[in-house]
């Protein structure tokens, strides 16, 4: 507990270096007031370690602001604790550090460990080796690996790696991450290895320093042919390897760079806190799938040491629910991009100008700066284009403007239209606009991991129900992509293909690079496109045009009242207006290119007829009459328009038979009448009913579809019901609730099927398996 013997401010010289830390509290006072907004988890962490008295901890809990209250902490820390007390006190703020973003930079500070001379050596040779080891990275590797200098997990990257170069990058940057030691094992491999190179590198001026390593051929051999069978094994050298081995066997995960998958679903999934798996993820872990399962496993077996739990919660689990759409993986792989150019060091140099308010520079070609900040324009081209197109997925109406960028839009106003998006976790939109202000390598770092995991949970490649709760046996649902109710009703297949045979192929185009060639074709085929919806004079005319002359031409129609929101998904229209904004062949990205042309793919799949233009059933909730869960909600097919109405079938799967209540309402577009909204007949709720209220209420003749306790749900009746209802419950005092459209189901078995029609201005429901429907 803290001393009450206060505590002097001033260090002699000679004190102990530990007398630092309260200088070092002291000097980033202001930092800390700022930082500890919420200073509730740091101190019941303080108070846990016995730092703090009971009458401190009410001390600080007085004060009426969160500044306040972190000055008096702080206060209290300078005032009561010895040098003792307050490392201990840092160590609480180091273990609250997913509490406080704004001080991981500095937390990283106050720890980071001093380079040594072999690590500063190897940081000097580490873009000659790069060049020059191309025929010695494997041996060495597999060298380092049989004196358990690498992991299996180690060798595999390297060897995943697509070039010698790419293979010597990742090995010198394991080595580096690993430290002093690591860096020692490295000089000793390719002083075996090279003689000549590490003679080059200076290497000998290092042996006296280096232990010996004792590699004769034979013993090298031997060593090498061990690592390489090792590693067809289950590499013992890595914890929890093998069940790593046979959850990416599960999977179909492969060892590589790729990133297809959500695994913090994963980690839900088989029973882990979703905050706890994306801290997890968040700590230095790359983004790739294969890293990203090897610490989720890893998570999992140090907090149940369960080999067969796992395997068996895996065995059960669907890969359609971890998998990412199409464009979710091209986005991640643009995002790769981004890290490759922060960790080569390209980005190093001091920034120019405010990306995180400002992005003239980025868009058109005569903004964007190229030369000695072509590669920091790029990445932050890569941030800007990626959150842009999170806007699409996000909202239901992106509301960025066509040319709101180049007029005091920026990435903070983009950040600000996310937040309060329930797509978007709030707490990651928050840490990725805190490295962003802050600005340095390692914070852009960080916050390619951050925006990796917005991307992975705004793609999944099924567009399923997800479900939320239960509070009270009530389960919220909500699509895990937006559906989108416009007046449009497509286009027939004869007039799309022959708006695509129109576009003149790009080798006509001779004088265009290839990566231009096809942002062309692209622009072209867009505007042939969007010419069917509103036909256009002088379309043609664009065959021989310019490309800034195309983008102008598709930006001017998509300002069209026949683009507008009502009449056009506004998603769509969004990625088209990114197309024309961010051009690949300016900025030389190759997976920016392959999203424009998936783009296009969507604005194909969007164009064809089909009654998801201007109809969607909404499945908002499921209450659980009783104990048993609810497991999933999904449609078994499309919608379907038929006689004079539409119909859609939905799968409830249940942990046992059990009866729930389904709210559902309709969205839809006639022409007619314009866009409706549906939830007919009406449901309402009663609660406090007592015996007599009950009676009441029966006698009034609506539909009683459920009771528990002392609440009732019913289905309103003829003429007057409802006033009558209200009369009554004011009479007995009993609270009602608009429920909307409630169906009740009663299932026989875990698994049953419903179908719900909309016609004649309402909603019904008809029992299709293992149920019955009221």
């Amino acid at each position: 507990m803290a001393s009450s013997t206060p505590m002097s401010h001033d260090f002699a010289p000679g004190t102990d270096v530990r007398e630092t830390v309260k200088a070092r509290l002291l000097a980033s006072q202001k930092l800390l007031v700022v930082s500890l907004y919420n200073v509730a988890p740091l101190l019941d962490c303080v108070l846990a370690a016995s730092l703090l008295s009971q009458d401190n901890y009410h001390e600080i809990k007085a004060e009426k602001t969160p500044q306040n209250r972190a000055r008096k902490l702080l206060e209290i820390v300078q005032a009561q604790m010895d040098e003792s007390e307050a490392t201990r006190f840092l160590e609480c703020l180091r273990e609250c550090k997913q509490h406080y973003p704004r001080l991981r930079t500095w937390l990283s500070a106050e720890t980071e460990i001093p380079s040594g001379p072999t690590e500063r050596q190897l940081q000097a040779h580490f873009y000659s080796l790069c060049g020059r080891m191309s025929s010695s990275v494997l041996p060495i590797s597999l060298a380092l690996f049989s004196s358990s200098t690498l992991t299996q997990f180690d060798l595999e990257r390297i060897q995943a790696a697509p070039t010698p170069t790419q293979q010597t990058q990742t090995l010198l940057s394991i080595c580096l991450s690993k430290g002093e030691n690591a860096c020692k094992s490295f000089y000793e491999a390719l002083y075996s290895e090279d003689h000549q190179l590490a003679e080059d590198m200076n290497v000998t001026s290092l042996e006296k320093d280096l232990p010996s390593l004792s590699l004769n051929c034979d013993s090298e051999s031997s060593s090498v042919a061990i690592a390489v069978e090792e590693t067809r094994d289950t590499a013992r050298h890595l914890p929890y390897s093998g069940v790593l081995q046979q959850v990416k066997a599960q999977l179909g995960v492969a060892v590589g760079d790729e990133a297809r998958l959500n695994v913090c679903e994963l980690g839900v999934a088989v029973g882990l806190p979703r905050r706890t798996v994306r801290e997890c993820l968040l700590e230095g872990v790359s983004i790739e799938d294969a890293s990203q399962l090897e610490a989720v496993v890893s998570l999992f077996m140090d907090k149940t040491q369960e080999a067969d739990r796992l395997m068996s919660r895996v065995a059960e689990l669907g890969i359609q629910r971890l998998q990412l759409s199409e464009r979710g993986c091209l986005s991640l792989k643009l995002l790769q991009e981004a890290e490759a150019v922060l960790r080569s060091g390209s980005h190093s140099h001091p920034h120019t100008w405010d990306h995180l308010h400002d992005q003239e520079h980025l868009h058109g070609p005569d903004q964007l700066h190229v030369g000695d900040c072509s590669e920091q324009c790029r990445v932050w081209a890569i941030f800007s284009f990626l959150l842009w197109d999170c806007l699409a997925e996000a909202l239901e109406e992106p509301e960025m403007k066509p040319n709101s960028w180049s007029k005091g839009g920026s990435l903070a106003g983009v950040l600000q239209h996310l937040q309060g998006c329930e797509r978007v976790e709030a707490v990651l939109l928050k840490e990725l606009e805190q490295c962003w202000e802050e600005g340095g390598g390692e914070n852009l770092l960080q916050s390619i991991r951050l925006l990796a995991q917005i991307l992975r949970d705004l793609h999944p490649l099924q567009n399923h129900l997800k479900l939320s709760g239960p509070v009270d046996g009530l389960y919220t649902c909500r699509l895990s992509r937006i559906h989108r109710v416009t007046s449009f009703q497509g286009i027939s297949a004869r007039v799309i293909r022959k708006a695509l045979n129109s576009v003149i192929p790009a080798s006509v185009h001779q004088d265009l690079m290839p990566r231009a060639q096809q942002y062309r074709d692209v622009c072209l085929k867009v505007a042939r496109l969007l010419h069917t919806v509103q036909p256009e004079r002088g379309i043609s005319d664009f065959t021989d045009a310019p490309i800034a002359e195309v983008t102008q031409h598709i930006c001017l129609v998509l300002s069209r009242p026949a683009f507008n929101s009502q009449a056009f998904d506004a998603g769509i229209r969004h990625r088209l207006l990114a197309l024309i904004e961010f051009n690949p062949a300016q900025l030389g990205l190759g997976p920016l290119m392959q999203l424009h042309q998936e783009t296009l793919s969507d604005l194909l799949h969007y164009l064809q007829p089909g009654e998801h233009h201007s109809f969607w059933f909404d499945v908002q909730s499921v209450r659980v009459l009783g104990q048993p869960r609810l497991l999933s909600v999904s449609s078994t097919r499309g919608l379907v328009a038929i006689d004079n109405g539409v119909e859609e079938n939905f799968r409830f799967i249940t942990s046992e038979a059990t009866s729930f209540l389904v709210r559902l309402r309709c969205l839809g577009y006639e022409e007619a009448k314009g866009h409706f909204l549906v939830s007919e007949p009406h449901c309402f709720s009663a609660s406090q009913l007592g015996e007599e209220s009950q009676c009441a209420i029966r006698w009034l003749g609506g539909q009683i579809l459920a009771e528990k306790e002392n609440k009732m749900w019913m289905r309103e009746g003829g003429s007057g019901w409802r006033e009558e209802l209200q009369t009554v419950a004011q009479r007995h005092s009993v609270q009602l609730f608009d429920e909307g459209c409630l169906f009740k189901v009663t299932t026989f078995e875990i698994e049953c099927e419903v179908k719900f029609i909309y016609r004649c201005g309402r909603l019904w429901a008809k029992a299709q398996k293992g149920c019955e429907v009221l």
